[in-house]
């Protein structure tokens, strides 16, 4: 091979774990890009967080017809909060960082909570209350 000629950069290499949890998110080879986009999802978490736990609560007795909306718009507000947290999981392993294991068992707590108050939230939506 000539000295113009290079050989495509090979990836690194990969425990069975990492190659495991690219396959579960669905991402392939590194982007250290992605992180950039990361910013957003967490703007967004923060938003609903201040919706969920200081807006809906403070307003709620003010004006009465808001318990009407609260639970399914805290329906909306986890469901979206979950996506943007798989999201953000997803750019984390995307853009190869070093503490994406941590971040992963962040984001898994995360994720069972926000599944808790789900379950809660549309067991109360179908129970009428």
């Amino acid at each position: 091979m000539s000295a113009s000629q290079t050989s495509p950069p090979s990836s690194p290499s990969r425990s069975t774990a990492d190659r495991i949890a690219r396959q579960v998110l669905r991402i392939g080879e590194a982007d250290h890009q992605a992180l950039l986009s990361l910013k957003g999802s967490i703007w967004l978490s923060g938003i609903r967080c201040i919706i969920t736990y200081a807006v809906l609560p403070a307003l709620a007795p003010v004006v009465g017809w808001i318990g009407v909306l609260a639970r399914p718009l805290s329906v909306l507000l986890v469901l979206a909060a979950m996506v943007l947290s798989i999201h953000s999981l997803r750019r984390v392993w995307l853009a190869d960082w070093a503490q994406r294991w941590a971040y992963t068992a962040f984001i898994s707590v995360v994720l069972v909570l926000l599944s808790v108050v789900l379950v809660v939230d549309v067991r109360a939506l179908l129970a009428g209350g």
